[in-house]
């Protein structure tokens, strides 16, 4: 059977696309390696993180563990899982920069519209405050309703933010439900309160307006004269066909169907945006948090100009969350935690955030043969790296009022962001060089160079992974593809 649409994946890149052709009133048909496509992930229990072997906490996630040796994020790369990645994203929603675009062939600008859209579905609220000038956010688009679920401790925190003038700073932009107030007791959101990339998907599905199919694992597509033909690692069906061919399988399973399906023969650059972790004490004035606040509701913040390195812009994020402070003492020290005072421990805040892709520690390749991955380590990239956040974030001590344990600072390693993409990048083939345009790309409406009517819109596509949150940009750009694809 040949269908006109087909989007392969269930994550944050296939839901865009799916929006954007049911705007268009196009059939579509979703293709899923999953097989649990209708069960409801648990959140909600004390235990909703693991460590990785850095000690850095990270979401449990539901997957096959092929290491040996403990948690290994290639595993959850690797996995198939209703919703994809949108299961451990913590449902931080913030858009990229204008400045983030500065390696993009398009532009923020381009990309507003298609927040917009997104941040509505998503129940995305914006604040009166630094990033929603820096954003432009319209003044009618800001609700402060939201402010409510803060904790105490951030409101203190951002007390003499105006004193900071090469900071843009303010509240954390989170995708939570309509009913957020109801559940604040998990570290990286609990499907109760945010949004949820498997119940809009499950929605689609149960009143018809998609056809889905689970448990298929693509391995290649064969163009055809007048359409795309689809084969399956799992199945020996070769009937499912399509006129337009939607790649939503993520950062590594995205590539590898390309790979499979055309003659490269030159291994393919992956890009991460690397994750970094480091605890302070906070000793501005007291503060008692209200009985019922948001842990995901926090605070984020970058420097304007970068006056320690070239490395470029940082994001970071504040996240207090005294359950997660008690396990990371209790990880780090084991039964001597229980020596650290309660109101120290009330006062411990974690500092989370991104470097940009270009300046990651890490420099990772597929091979065009087997598909593995050839990951090298830079020591001079990480000794920057640390030199850079601990002498920005020093410069904020005095005024901020707190403490930096530079001691504890933990830059993760490879795959542990989750923030990879870049293996097939977006090109205007009009202002690139001709060695550049000859390498496989996408065209600005995410059309793969060498195949017809084959669109990338997932990470795979971005060209570079700029510092920050990941996963509204990601629906955001597939829904544009999505809908600039069929106007032609």
């Amino acid at each position: 059977m040949i269908y006109d649409n087909i989007v392969i994946g269930s994550s944050f890149s296939a839901l865009g696309c799916i929006i954007g052709l049911l705007k268009l009133n196009k059939k579509v048909l979703c293709i899923d390696g999953s097989q649990n496509s209708f069960e409801e992930s648990n959140q909600t229990k004390k235990t909703d993180f693991v460590y990785s072997k850095q000690n850095i906490p990270i979401k449990k996630f539901n997957f096959k563990n092929k290491s040996s040796s403990g948690f290994n994020p290639v595993d959850v790369l690797e996995s198939y899982s209703f919703g994809g990645l949108s299961n451990v994203w913590a449902a931080s929603s913030l858009r990229y920069f204008k400045s983030d675009f500065f390696d993009w062939p398009i532009s923020y600008n381009l990309l507003k519209e298609y927040y917009d859209d997104c941040e509505k579905i998503m129940n995305v609220s914006h604040f009166d405050d630094d990033i929603s000038k820096e954003l432009e956010i319209d003044s009618n688009e800001l609700n402060n309703n939201k402010i409510i679920s803060f904790s105490e401790f951030i409101i203190k925190f951002l007390k003499n933010k105006h004193t900071l003038k090469n900071l843009v700073v303010g509240y954390s932009r989170i995708a939570l439900g309509k009913n957020f107030d109801s559940c604040g007791c998990s570290s990286y959101g609990c499907e109760n309160c945010i949004f949820s990339t498997k119940r809009y998907l499950n929605m689609l599905i149960k009143n018809g307006s998609i056809e889905y199919k689970k448990n298929l694992i693509v391995k290649k597509f064969i163009q055809k004269d007048d359409h795309i033909q689809l084969e399956f690692e799992n199945s020996k069906t070769d009937n499912i066909s399509t006129r337009k061919l939607y790649l939503g399988a993520g950062s590594v399973k995205t590539p590898r169907i390309v790979l499979n399906s055309t003659n490269i023969n030159y291994d393919l650059n992956l890009k991460e945006s690397q994750v970094f972790f480091v605890p302070g004490i906070f000793f501005g004035e007291r503060f008692i948090n209200k009985k019922k606040y948001h842990t995901l509701c926090q605070s984020q913040f970058f420097f304007k100009e970068n006056e320690f390195s070239n490395i470029g812009k940082i994001s970071y994020q504040i996240k207090y969350d005294p359950k997660l402070t008690k396990s990371l003492l209790k990880q780090q020290f084991g039964f001597l935690n229980y020596l650290v005072p309660k109101f120290i421990i009330n006062r411990i805040f974690l500092i989370s955030g991104f470097i940009h892709s270009n300046h990651s520690s890490y420099s990772v390749t597929i091979n065009s043969k087997n598909s593995n991955y050839n990951i090298f380590e830079s020591k001079k990239n990480l000794q920057k790296i640390e030199f850079t956040i601990k002498k920005q974030l020093k410069s904020l001590q005095v005024k901020l009022r707190f403490f930096l344990l530079s001691p504890f600072l933990k830059v993760g390693g490879f795959g542990i962001s989750y923030h990879l993409g870049g293996t097939i990048p977006m090109k205007d083939i009009n202002n690139c060089k001709k060695n550049e345009a000859d390498k496989i790309h996408t065209n600005l409406k995410g059309e793969l160079s060498c195949s017809k009517n084959v669109f990338i819109i997932d990470t795979s596509c971005f060209p570079s992974v700029p510092a920050g949150s990941i996963s509204l940009t990601i629906m955001a750009n597939a829904l544009r593809i999505a809908i600039e694809s069929w106007n032609d």
